[in-house]
């Protein structure tokens, strides 16, 4: 698995990561967000967008045997 990286260094192509929030902040926690270019935010639902401090790829699914 990947290390946490600053959101800054994000791909904002449209992929799928997974973000962190703040622990300081009442909505905290992992969202599997993207990048909405129309909106300018990471949104993780149709509309509702958050503001992550860090991200790192999704891991591979599994594989089916």
């Amino acid at each position: 698995m990947s290390e946490w990286q600053p959101i800054e260094t994000a791909p904002k192509d449209g992929r799928l990561i997974l973000a962190a929030t703040p622990r300081a902040t009442d909505f905290s926690g992992f969202f599997v967000v993207y990048w909405s270019g129309p909106d300018e935010n990471w949104l993780y639902s149709v509309g509702r967008w958050i503001n992550p401090t860090h991200w790192m790829p999704l891991p591979a699914p599994p594989v089916q045997p």
